[in-house]
């Protein structure tokens, strides 16, 4: 899949990827989330972030939870 390229797939899949690493209970809150409202770069780059690391500590989680809440434009 090449993320480079914005696409409402690309959106909806590294969301999906990111909820579920992180575990995220609360994933309604980004359901739905259209390309156009969303800072796309800034959501690789979380995406990117998430997927190089194999565990996280609750203040990680916290902090990208917060992260994914300001990628809305």
């Amino acid at each position: 899949m090449n993320l480079e390229t914005p696409s409402q797939e690309n959106v909806n899949f590294m969301l999906t990827e990111i909820t579920t690493k992180l575990k995220m209970v609360n994933v309604g809150v980004f359901e739905n989330l259209e390309l156009d409202s969303v800072d796309y770069n800034a959501l690789i780059d979380i995406y990117q972030l998430i997927k190089r690391k194999s565990n996280f500590s609750p203040r990680e989680m916290q902090l990208f939870a917060e992260e994914l809440r300001r990628i809305r434009k």
